[in-house]
């Protein structure tokens, strides 16, 4: 009996800690940094899995060559969809929650302007395409396939900029639903175009299902969220006519220029100096690495979209997305570097013998990588971007510098030792030069 009692006296006791863990866990997920970091971190986890399905699927129903062939397509688009989106992304992450009445309006003139741009910039990589990038000169002779990529590019910008846009209205939470739907009809479009494009389905399915995206959210953001903020008047803080503007988005587009040209260009890269067939080695391994990436991405953006309305909490809220970051990535780092080889035996035993050194080292350049994501927010916030701008332009430099001996010596593996080796120094940099640049002041220009 007296041990029925002590189980019993146990047992109405035990509520009241869980009640208080799950009453602290929900004040912790109501702070909006937090909320809106972890529905970004929920989007990279579910892309995450999704992508390795698509992409294992993918492993085994296409050659190695028409991986890497799909691969250099896909980065392509994306590089040139990058450049063509004038770092709208972030710009309007910094510039809408301060718009009030004006924010439709600017995103519908950001939509446009990054459309023309991107007409322009693809045809300007289909004409000159033998020239930068030989071995997809076949865009050229194949008109509907050229008509198609050139249609993806532009579309691949309005799907960039309407993340930004639904995280600008407060509405993170839908992000990690769009991209749900993305990733699942790509698989199922996948699986549907292997019998009638062996060659090219990869590239359509991908397509096809962000064109999907891109015509769902719109009417979500046009039809229902806009009605939220038209009448809500404009703080204009920042504003976006004067040259500090200028120089402010000139400094914070430089670094994204940066960051796609070791991002987006390295499968083209490999391809062109390796071939198809080891860019697919490479290709594989990063695409199971990139969410490591993203997830640092979106604490960056969480970090400027609340450093921007509380700029008075900006030191604590780093403090914050910092341990956030860090309470993720160390242990999926840690697992991705074990499990490796497993991972990637999913794809085929090819790359479970050719990739793992390659997603090892991708996977520990993830945990430098979130100290630049976090300095460059910290620099968009206070619109001081010249220390950031020379530490993404050193970290490009130096990676597409060390990308082509490497490659010739070890192989992909090169490949991805130029990439972590650049993280290290730009991290190392940033962190030796971090104390007092996260202090409050007045936003200076860039200089």
């Amino acid at each position: 009996m007296r041990g029925t009692s002590v189980l019993g006296s146990i047992a109405a006791r035990s509520p009241a800690p869980t009640r208080r863990l799950g009453a602290q866990l929900l004040e912790h997920i109501r702070i909006p940094l937090h909320r809106d970091g972890y529905a970004l971190a929920l989007n990279s986890a579910f892309t995450a899995a999704t992508g390795l399905v698509y992409w294992i699927l993918a492993a085994k129903t296409y050659s190695a060559h028409a991986v890497g062939i799909n691969s250099a397509l896909i980065s392509s688009m994306m590089f040139l969809a990058g450049i063509s989106s004038l770092n709208l992304p972030n710009i309007l992450v910094r510039v809408l929650p301060e718009s009030g009445r004006r924010t439709q309006r600017r995103v519908v003139w950001s939509y446009g302007l990054a459309v023309v741009v991107a007409l322009c910039t693809a045809a300007v990589f289909i004409v000159g395409v033998g020239a930068w990038a030989p071995r997809l000169r076949f865009l050229r002779s194949d008109h509907g396939l050229q008509t198609w990529f050139a249609f993806s590019t532009l579309a691949w910008c309005l799907f960039m900029i309407q993340d930004s846009v639904l995280t600008a209205l407060g509405r993170a939470i839908w992000v990690p639903v769009e991209n749900a739907v993305f990733s699942l009809l790509k698989i199922a479009l996948l699986a549907a175009l292997a019998a009638t494009a062996p060659l090219y389905g990869i590239f359509v399915s991908w397509t096809i299902a962000m064109l999907v995206s891109v015509a769902g959210v719109n009417v979500l953001i046009f039809a229902r969220l806009m009605r939220r903020v038209r009448g809500r008047p404009g703080e204009e803080v920042l504003p976006i006519r004067d040259r500090t503007f200028v120089r402010y988005a000139a400094g914070d587009y430089a670094c994204t220029i940066a960051w796609m040209s070791t991002t987006n260009l390295m499968p083209v890269i490999v391809t062109a100096i390796s071939g198809a067939t080891v860019n697919a080695y490479f290709a594989l391994a990063y695409v199971a690495a990139l969410p490591l990436y993203a997830f640092g991405q979106n604490i960056g953006m969480s970090l400027t979209l609340h450093g921007t309305t509380n700029r008075d909490r900006l030191p604590a809220l780093t403090r914050r997305a910092a341990l956030q970051g860090a309470r993720v990535l160390v242990p999926c780092v840690a697992l991705l570097v074990v499990l490796a080889p497993f991972l990637l035996s999913l794809f085929g035993r090819t790359y479970e013998h050719h990739s793992a050194s390659v997603l090892r080292l991708l996977a520990l350049g993830a945990l430098a990588n979130l100290v630049l994501q976090l300095a460059v927010a910290v620099a968009r916030v206070q619109r001081r971007m010249r220390r950031v701008v020379i530490a993404a332009a050193t970290e490009a430099v130096v990676t597409l510098s060390l990308v082509a001996p490497l490659l010739h010596t070890l192989g992909a593996s090169g490949a991805a030792l130029a990439w972590v080796g650049a993280q290290l120094l730009v991290a190392v940099g940033l962190l030796a030069s971090w104390k007092g640049s996260v202090k409050v002041g007045p936003a200076e220009s860039p200089r």
